[in-house]
């Protein structure tokens, strides 16, 4: 019956694909036949009141809002269409009424807006998959406008949106920036999805995006839209906690040359070109290219509990380690041992003792060179079919540096990424396929780093000097071994060994550290290096199809999705020799299907929609995903509530790590382990053998761990979006999650070889110490709920001010929360944020400027635990602009109370960054 079931939603998706191919077909055969003379219109948009240029307004026909224009620095448009005068064009922009203008004759126009409030009109996308306002979005969803993009207060758009409602932007390094939202804070958000163009942004081989280190540049940036909460009925699996969707802007709309130039302190140093133009007579050939390079001193985490590497301890028998050097392959080795062996066999007691030796450890600053870089280079070939229908090819190439900050800390060097995607987009219709490859560069983790540059430290350096002093001391103590030694005599060359041996560890800096580390970070064995290797790719292909239909509006969509992990055995188990005698393979596949509609009631004051996603991934069960909402609109007061499930697969590692660390094996656990041992109950059954040298087989627990399953979220949420006296904007959400099967890492011994566990084998091998400590993912029985409210205000004053402020409470239930298995919380209960923007206040000058407070936090995570302190963070920006020259000029800074601020435990204390910046952009070029 499930094979049937999945072999026809097999055949579903296939045939949802084949259908949108067909339509795009005879869409673009009826486009062809509709040919019109090329009409071009030119304007400028400007504040009715100070005629000020008003920048990145939108123009569009009223009739087809997918043809449109945007306007550049001087507030001029562009706008080429295949229709004939007379025409009528819709203008908006963000703080101002929308105008409806129509064009009869060919001269440029002049359209003064007037300023209004219109927050929460901003058209979005991303809640429903169709074009509408956030007023009447069914999800919580926030905009960052291009406007806004480009007034960031901290000089950073990535970093401001954590200045949003509910967003917490988590800080590993200055070039690895993630972001979170409702709770459950991590370094690596697994259970985030964030677009760029419509494509999945995710490393491959991570399962998560790596924040912005390889994402978008800002020049090239028309709006970020923000889901928080569940949204695997849109966006299927991973979409547990929200979704973050970047939008690029459009070469038909936004032609031209823009730079922008911008330096600060910690040889903070950024540049970006964008270069965008129609061409051909009737413009329906578009090319744009883009290009950013940055870079800048990383912040140093430096934390000497937290970010000490190698500090291990080891026992070594170094008498036993004396009498195997009289074997050496050393003559000279060989010799001098055998004779102080032999004098030892009279001595016994001058044996060198058993040591526990303790390395020193190296800081994360000797183990990185604190540097943040970042190069994104991006193409784009358009080609609009018919008014209606347009073709693309997009090409983006990422290369960072960055620190990751996971289980361990990561110095994710020169990691790339490459994406093309080909896209048929129309009024209806969109499908589109991309492939996504990564390389891991010259990454490598930096505690395996410290660890084995301390284990080759003990090795090459420590125990050679400790017994060559030690026995140095004696010859010199007994004559040259010709006397029989008393007691002083071993205490004090003890004691000299160990001073004489602890002065040899490898000290950064020094050529010889330099050599040994170099080998070290090239070396992809953990045992004896610390390089991770990762060439993974993923490849998508999904369709899209508005139906027109009269009585409701109804969209559906298919989609297909291949992983092809590649670590060459540095992190999942694809070297492994599979039954066939071949090389394993890793390579999995999702495919799904979802379908959304929507009636508007109560003349068109009540919206019921319903949406229902299906995902099947060949690993797991059919997950299903429906969202049920209402949203009631009347006048400028909306009110919505919904009911939506989410689930998030178990990553790639999850399912497929194996990693011999030595001490410890990680391994996936895609079929479960049936042959183990609590971890616990090894302990007691050797403690108290230790104790009583009594065998008691009751003391070890068995245990059958299942096969890691998809998490599971239910959210119940209520909403209410207002506007008031055309000046007052309100937002306001509360939400209650229950989750269910969170995935968590569970230890574990098992015996070696046949001997199992449950059986008298299995004692056997506990007493002979014949086992492995594992550790693999398993899912928790726990049930876990959390809660949370956000409310959102702007108030517009006019003259281009306006002031926000927005306050979020998180919560999680811990009353029943039991399980270590349970992910950290990690999310403060109170954040707040204020904001004052203006734009043209004084000629051209405009500021923007924001505090935020965020509350204390425990932090809870693989890599560590501990308190993180409340803290204040104050950015601000001033702009001014020469229209004349198409230039601007930007000065500000972040964090400008130069707050010691930790976001994550063991990552770096962040301080201030000043920065200027200048920028040029010219729509004719």
């Amino acid at each position: 019956m499930t094979a049937n079931l999945h072999r026809f939603f097999k055949n579903l998706v296939l045939l949802l694909l084949q259908y949108t191919s067909v339509a795009v077909l005879l869409l673009s055969l009826q486009g062809s036949d509709r040919i019109y003379a090329q009409t071009v219109l030119n304007g400028t948009v400007t504040d009715q009141i100070t005629q000020a240029p008003l920048i990145g307004a939108n123009v569009v026909l009223q009739n087809n809002r997918s043809i449109g224009a945007v306007t550049g620095i001087d507030g001029k448009f562009t706008l080429s269409v295949e229709q004939p005068l007379p025409l009528t064009v819709e203008v908006s922009y963000i703080g101002y009424d929308a105008e409806v203008v129509a064009i009869t004759g060919s001269d440029a126009v002049n359209i003064g807006l007037t300023p209004s409030v219109v927050l929460g009109k901003e058209l979005v996308v991303t809640g429903s998959r169709v074009s509408e306002t956030i007023l009447k979005s069914p999800v919580s969803i926030q905009k960052m406008t291009l406007k806004e993009i480009k007034a960031a207060p901290s000089g950073d758009f990535y970093q401001s949106l954590g200045n949003m409602s509910g967003v917490d932007v988590i800080t590993a390094s200055q070039g690895m920036k993630v972001i979170n939202m409702r709770g459950f804070n991590t370094t690596a958000p697994v259970r985030m999805v964030q677009f760029i163009d419509g494509m999945d942004n995710q490393a491959p081989g991570l399962n998560f995006p790596v924040g912005n280190l390889v994402g978008a540049p800002d020049i090239d940036l028309q709006s970020v839209e923000l889901i928080s909460g569940a949204a695997s009925a849109m966006y299927g699996a991973n979409a547990f906690q929200g979704v973050v969707s970047m939008t690029s802007r459009d070469p038909y709309n936004s032609p031209g040359l823009a730079v922008a130039l911008k330096g600060g302190n910690r040889k903070y140093a950024d540049a970006q070109l964008r270069y965008a133009q129609t061409l051909g007579a009737k413009k329906k050939w578009a090319i744009k290219l883009t290009g950013a390079y940055s870079r800048i001193d990383d912040w140093e985490a430096n934390d000497p509990v937290a970010n000490t590497y190698g500090d291990v301890s080891t026992e070594q028998n170094l008498a036993y380690i004396s009498r195997q050097l009289q074997y050496s392959d050393d003559p000279d080795v060989a010799e001098t041992f055998t004779a102080i062996n032999g004098w030892l066999d009279f001595n016994p007691k001058a044996n060198p003792p058993t040591l526990n030796i303790q390395a020193p450890g190296y800081l994360e600053t000797d183990l990185s060179d604190n540097k943040a870089e970042s190069l994104k280079l991006g193409a784009g070939l358009y080609y609009n079919i018919s008014d209606n229908l347009r073709a693309s090819y997009l090409y983006k190439f990422g290369k960072g540096t960055a620190v990751y900050q996971g289980s361990n800390r990561y110095s994710v060097n020169n990691i790339t990424f490459q994406q093309h995607k080909a896209e048929i987009s129309g009024k209806r219709i969109l499908v589109k396929a991309y492939v996504t490859q990564e390389n891991a560069g010259d990454s490598y983790d930096m505690v395996f780093t410290g660890i084995n540059i301390s284990r080759a430290s003990i090795a090459d350096n420590f125990i050679p000097t400790y017994l060559e002093t030690y026995f140095n001391t004696l010859d010199e103590l007994t004559n040259g071994f010709d006397q029989s030694v008393e007691n002083w005599e071993i205490d004090t060359a003890r004691q000299r060994a160990f001073t004489a041996a602890n002065a040899t560890w490898y000290q950064p800096g020094t050529p010889q550290f330099d050599s040994l580390f170099n080998k070290i970070i090239a070396d992809p064995d953990l045992n004896t290096g610390s390089r991770f290797q990762d060439k993974s790719w993923l490849a998508h292909a999904e369709a899209q199809y508005n139906f027109n239909i009269s009585f409701a509006e109804v969209i559906a969509g298919a989609f297909t999705r291949r992983y092809d992990p590649q670590s060459f055995g540095t992190i999942f188990s694809d070297t492994l020799i599979a039954e066939t005698g071949q090389y394993r393979d890793l390579s999995l596949w999702e495919y799904g299907a979802f379908l959304q509609a929507s009636k508007k009631l109560l003349k068109d004051k009540l919206k019921l929609m319903a949406s229902v996603r299906a995902d099947k991934n060949q690993n797991y069960d059919l997950q299903w995903s429906p969202r049920l909402s209402a949203i009631f609109t009347q006048g400028n007061h909306n009110f919505r509530v919904s009911a939506q499930s989410a689930f998030r697969s178990p990553t790639l590692q999850n399912q497929y790590i194996y990693l011999n660390l030595g001490a410890i094996v990680l391994e996936g656990n895609l079929s479960g382990q049936s042959n183990a041992y609590t971890y616990q109950s090894v302990k007691d059954f050797e403690t108290y053998y230790q104790n009583t040298y009594d065998i008691d087989p009751s003391l070890l627990q068995a245990v059958t761990l299942k096969p890691v399953k998809p998490e599971q979220v239910k959210t119940l949420e209520l909403g209410y979006r207002g506007i008031y006296n055309n000046a007052f904007y309100i937002d306001a959400t509360a939400y209650y999650s229950i989750y269910t099967d969170f995935i968590g890492d569970y230890r574990f011994y098992k015996p070696n070889g046949s001997a199992q566990a449950g059986q008298e084998s299995g004692v056997d091998a506990v007493l002979t110490g014949a086992y492995t400590l594992m550790q693999t993912p398993v899912n928790s029985a726990e049930t876990v709920n959390s809660y949370g409210a956000t409310l959102g205000a702007a108030w517009y004053f006019g003259k281009g001010l306006t002031a926000t402020a927005n306050y979020t409470y998180a919560a999680i239930d811990t009353a029943e929360v039991k399980d270590p298995l349970i992910a950290g919380f990690n999310t403060p209960a109170h954040k707040v944020n204020l904001g004052l923007q203006g734009t043209d206040v004084w000629k051209n000058l405009g500021f923007a400027f924001n505090v935020k407070w965020t509350d204390n936090v425990y932090w809870e995570s693989p890599f560590g635990n501990g308190n993180l302190p409340d803290y204040w963070l104050a950015d601000a920006q001033l702009s001014y602009r020469f229209p004349k020259y198409y230039s601007a000029v930007r000065i500000g800074g972040a964090n400008l109370l130069n707050q010691k601020i930790q976001q994550a435990y063991g990552s770096p204390v962040i301080g201030t960054t000043f920065y200027v910046g200048y920028s040029f952009e010219i729509s004719k070029f």
